[in-house]
């Protein structure tokens, strides 16, 4: 494992305004409990999660955005695309994309461990 230092790590301009959005609140609420190691209001938050509606779940959101970006999505279009984007703009979206990949990636791997 490898040290950080908090100035390092760089986040995502939307992550501050998702993770105090109200919808994220439940699920931050458990992560806070568990981190603190307090079994009893960590089973209270879980409550609260098990009991959200699916069109509150932080996973229906996830899906609905994959499923707005890729439910018109053509290769071909990209590739007429990618010659008139110029550098370093190409660059950057290559990162965004290779950040996304292990993103879905994990995503993944959770759906298939649980």
């Amino acid at each position: 494992m490898q040290k950080v230092s908090l100035k390092d790590i760089k986040t995502d301009p939307l992550a501050h305004e998702l993770a105090t959005s109200e919808a994220t609140q439940p699920y931050l609420d458990c992560a806070i409990k568990a981190y603190c190691d307090h079994a009893v209001a960590f089973e209270s938050a879980v409550e609260v999660v098990r009991n959200l509606p699916l069109e509150k779940r932080y996973t229906r959101k996830v899906f609905s955005a994959l499923k707005w970006a890729f439910a018109d999505f053509e290769d071909e279009y990209v590739a007429l695309d990618l010659p008139h984007i110029p550098e370093p703009t190409r660059s950057e979206m290559t990162k965004e994309l290779e950040l996304r990949f292990q993103q879905l990636q994990i995503l993944l791997q959770t759906f298939h461990t649980e």
